[in-house]
């Protein structure tokens, strides 16, 4: 056999052995963004080093059910858009809110959760900020973390009361706990967790927030056949559970 055909026969073969394994390998796998900041839905556990919480659970659910390996990339509310956008992961979870900014430049699930922004104090004060008008007023101290629809819906509407936007989503609890700080716009999901915890830190009127907020995933703008695979699979898991 001539040199050329032989050196042509090796290569394919090289080929062959090593090249479905690598485009099965990253077929499977899925870069999976989340903050890891927002109990209950995702937290970082920095005792095992991997994320924990609802939204974690939902995904790898569907990823076993689906035959796909995730990989995570921790992210931030601040650079949380512009990752996704330049596809540092495929689709990003945790605790993420339906935007019209959002929506015109990624793709989302159905809603996985229905909540809002409700008012988070200090437990034995909630009567003293019942109302939008009795917390945005001079002497209160809002407190906020950077980059999300929390720190959108306070800059929205404080006007009287002195706001603070602090540097991640932990550092305002320890604020609101010290007495440096008298309220935080979160969602009814995280205050309900929080006052369950009985981590001092009250939710007000939880069952009246003060918007309607959509909770779902995130994908790139290219993984419209994984957001579909993944709406259709929690439509079955929702009629499943409804059955039960």
């Amino acid at each position: 056999m001539p040199l050329g055909r032989l050196s042509f026969s090796v290569a394919a073969c090289l080929w062959l052995l090593f090249a479905p394994a690598a485009l099965q390998a990253d077929g499977e796998h899925i870069m999976v963004g989340t903050t890891g900041d927002y109990r209950p839905v995702t937290w970082l556990n920095t005792e095992t080093g991997t994320f924990e919480g609802t939204d974690i659970d939902l995904i790898q659910r569907f990823a076993r059910d689906n035959g796909l390996v995730l990989d995570f990339s921790r992210t931030s509310w601040p650079t949380l858009m512009d990752d996704l956008l330049t596809g540092k992961f495929a689709l990003a979870v945790g605790g993420i809110s339906r935007t019209a900014d959002r929506e015109a430049v990624a793709l989302m699930s159905l809603p996985l959760e229905i909540t809002g922004k409700v008012a988070l104090v200090r437990c034995g004060e909630q009567e003293s900020y019942s109302s939008l008008a009795a917390i945005d007023r001079a002497g209160v101290q809002v407190v906020e973390n950077p980059g999300g629809t929390n720190e959108r819906f306070a800059r929205g509407h404080i006007r009287a009361a002195k706001l603070s936007i602090l540097a991640d989503n932990h550092e305002p609890f320890d604020w609101l706990k010290a007495g440096r700080a008298d309220v935080m716009f979160t969602d009814s999901i995280e205050a309900r967790y929080l006052e369950a915890q009985k981590t001092g830190l009250c939710a007000v009127n939880a069952d009246q927030p003060f918007t309607r907020v959509e909770k779902v995933f995130l994908f790139h703008k290219d993984q419209a056949a994984l957001r579909d695979r993944f709406n259709d699979w929690f439509t079955r898991q929702q009629a499943e559970n409804s059955g039960n």
